[in-house]
């Protein structure tokens, strides 16, 4: 028995130590030395709590093998543990390497998440091609050949577990001991059992990131995410949280008009939405080359938003944003459940009502995330992606590149008889940031490659922009530039600053050239923007306001993977969820303006609900 107990020691303590070791790594290559010593000990000590509840978990089925055999002496119980441990190491493994490289892109630990995106192989290959995957393969081989070592020589050893003289006694005391385990497993003998805000400690987000156990975290948001039925942010009684929220989207008096109808027809317009374009990017050069020159002009002859925000952190938020006007959710993606995206309002439905035939353009495939059905609930009528372009233009990880799509969309678009409505989802400044033409701004890491590839998009908007001036339809054109989303590169320390995004106002109906408004606005904005523009008064767009407003409440909510963010013209922060705490704030916030943004995220997740 006492064989039994002391195996049962050195295998908790094995798994400790792993996952212990495995944040040391986590923290000496993710985390930036402005973050501290001080600071990477406490997330090792604060993390201790969860690997000890994760350690836990994974010895339950050990001591239930254990207690098989007590009673069933012929069973191997070490062969079995033998076995069983592989599995797990394999799959912590797994989990961690995946976390490892994750989290540069994402900015957050391992989750329910990725699910979101494992259906469609070939747009998650395109984004971790640019890794070292042979590299990669060769450490979780070796990894997992060295833990199998350690665990056979240090932990189980040769020999077998000695024979029990008091069964019984022996069966009750593994009992027991089982069930003490539930203490660890939940973290304490608190009243809340552990979670994710258990174990942060610091205003320092990316701390308390480091502080989780992927594993533990990834399992945990499984279980979790799947019992989204009724709301988790319920701050307020419903009729308080719509009075605040209402207040934040009070539709006032226009006193601005953006553009001027040539003529009695209908408009034209163009959407372009451009992946990953940052703000952050634009009047930027890297060794004497400007990033984005091509925007960088058309800004001077268009309607430039300054300070618009992305809704959210992905493609698939970013699309429901702009051409449905409703924003994204912190913990899931409405347009992956299309029983709920198909009850949007949409842009393109709008104008179908107008005699639109709405057309959507995309290199890769439109299946990815879900769009396709989203797109095809929103009434657009005519798609050209992936396949609709030969073998020798599918010159991306991701399909066509936007020098290919642009040129097929050009074309249709010079076919179409007016009104038309086009949409283009550009992606070629998508990781792995390839281009089909030589780097003009040339290096190897990251960064570089990310401001190449956006200098190659702009340089086929502008070429686009510029074709279509010269089109006898030109005159009577609305040409909207927008991003899908932020990106967190270049870093600068605030995360406020990856949801900033460019948009722009751009064509022969364009009234004033040259205008910059600074007003904070959103990505949900311009669907009711573009309703009011052009007269139309079936606006369905509650979660949005028109721009051209200069008396409009001026404020942008964006959400992350558990969290928010509101902007407003002189101050603003962003709140975790999970720690529920404040995580990056400027300027005077006070109740009210915490209390705005907890009211908008409860509204907005519960229609998301009941839809």
């Amino acid at each position: 028995m006492l064989s039994r107990l002391y195996f049962l020691l050195k295998y908790w303590l094995f798994w400790i130590l792993f996952f212990e070791i495995a944040r040391m790594i986590f923290l000496v290559f993710q985390i930036d030395e402005k973050a501290g010593w001080a600071g990477k000990m406490n997330a090792l000590w604060y993390g201790l709590r969860m690997d000890i509840s994760m350690s836990s978990y994974i010895l339950i089925p050990v001591i239930l093998i254990i207690l098989i055999g007590l009673l069933f002496t012929k069973i191997n119980e070490i062969f079995i543990i033998k076995y069983y441990s592989y599995l797990i190491i394999f799959l912590s493994l797994l989990i961690l390497i995946s976390d490892y490289f994750l989290f540069k892109a994402w900015g957050f630990r391992l989750d329910a998440t990725v699910f979101k995106y494992l259906s469609n192989f070939r747009e998650v290959w395109a984004s971790i091609y640019n890794q070292p995957i042979f590299l990669i393969l060769t450490a979780f081989i070796l990894l997992f050949g060295i833990l199998i070592i350690a665990l056979n020589k240090v932990v189980i050893g040769k020999k077998l577990f000695q024979p029990v003289k008091n069964t019984f006694f022996a069966f009750l005391l593994f009992l027991l001991f089982t069930a003490f385990l539930i203490i660890p497993i939940r973290g304490g003998l608190q009243l809340a059992p552990l979670n994710q805000s258990s174990v942060y400690f610091s205003d320092n987000n990316i701390l308390n990131q480091a502080s989780l156990n992927a594993p533990w975290n990834f399992v945990f948001t499984i279980i979790d995410r799947a019992k989204f039925t009724k709301n988790p942010y319920n701050y307020f009684a419903y009729e308080d949280a719509k009075r605040i929220t209402d207040s934040m989207y009070k539709q006032r008096t226009d006193s601005l008009k953006l553009v001027e109808k040539k003529s009695n027809s209908l408009p034209n317009i163009i959407f372009i939405i451009w992946e990953s374009l940052t703000s952050k990017v634009l009047n930027q050069q890297v060794g004497g080359v400007s990033i984005t020159p091509g925007i960088n002009r058309l800004i001077q002859e268009g309607i430039y938003f300054s300070n618009m925000y992305a809704s959210g952190d992905r493609t698939d938020k970013g699309l429901v944003a702009l051409l449905s006007g409703f924003p994204a959710q912190p913990v899931t993606s409405i347009i992956k459940e299309p029983s709920k995206s198909e009850k949007l309002p949409s842009l393109s439905k709008v104008l179908k009502g107008f005699g639109y035939r709405p057309a959507f353009y995309y290199g890769g495939e439109l299946e990815f995330a879900n769009i396709k059905s989203y797109l095809i609930n929103s009434d657009y009528e005519n798609f050209v992606s992936i396949n609709d372009f030969k073998e020798a233009d599918r010159n991306s990880k991701w399909g066509a590149h936007d020098g290919v799509v642009m040129k097929r969309l050009l074309k249709d678009i010079s076919d179409e008889s007016t009104p038309f409505f086009y949409t283009w989802l550009t992606l070629s400044s998508h990781e792995p940031f390839e281009t089909p033409t030589p780097a003009v701004i040339e290096g190897n890491t990251e960064e570089l490659q990310f401001y190449n590839s956006l200098h190659y998009t702009d340089s086929v908007v502008y070429q686009f922009v510029e074709q279509c001036r010269a089109k006898d339809w030109w005159n009577n054109t609305l040409i909207i530039i927008c991003a899908d989303h932020g990106h967190r590169l270049p870093q600068t320390g605030r995360k406020a600053d990856d949801f900033k995004i460019p948009a722009l106002l751009l064509g022969g109906l364009v009234k004033n050239k040259g205008v910059v408004i600074d007003d904070i606005c959103s990505q949900t904005d311009l669907a009711p923007t573009l309703v009011k523009t052009f007269d139309i008064n079936n606006n369905p767009f509650k979660w949005g306001v028109n721009m051209a407003n200069t008396k409009r409440p001026s404020h942008a909510y964006f959400s992350f993977n558990d969290g928010f963010g509101l902007m407003q013209n002189d101050k603003y922060y962003i709140f975790d969820n999970v720690g529920e705490q404040v995580i990056e704030q400027e300027g005077n916030n006070d109740n009210a303006d915490f209390n705005a943004g907890k009211a908008i995220q409860q509204l907005i997740f519960q229609e998301y609900l009941d839809k």
